[in-house]
């Protein structure tokens, strides 16, 4: 049986190895793209994270504005919602820059 390798996401340029570093670095672009590209899936399965991992994989929506404020729960962020609010506006206007061009 091969031996499963463990690595580390990237989230705000900082290396995550816990749910208490993804937590403390956690970067709304960062977990969107690896949700999207299933990196955070397969992290949390190598990590052994199966019950964040079963939350993950049940998602299904398609506004990304939702997707964050659940990945937000999920990973028990501390971000208020001033906060939310403002980078998922700015995260929505960026989308919406990159579609007009």
């Amino acid at each position: 049986m091969a031996k499963t390798i463990k690595f580390n996401l990237i989230c705000d340029g900082k290396p995550v190895r816990t749910l208490e570093d993804l937590r403390n670095n956690f970067s709304i672009e960062d977990v969107i793209a690896y949700f999207n590209n299933q990196l955070l899936h397969r992290w949390l399965n190598v990590r052994g994270y199966n019950q964040e991992l079963n939350k993950v994989e049940a998602l299904q929506t398609e506004d990304e504005i939702d997707l964050i404020k659940s990945l937000i729960e999920i990973f028990e962020v501390d971000m208020d919602i001033a906060s939310l609010e403002e980078k998922t506006y700015i995260l929505r206007y960026k989308w919406e820059q990159e579609v007009l061009l």
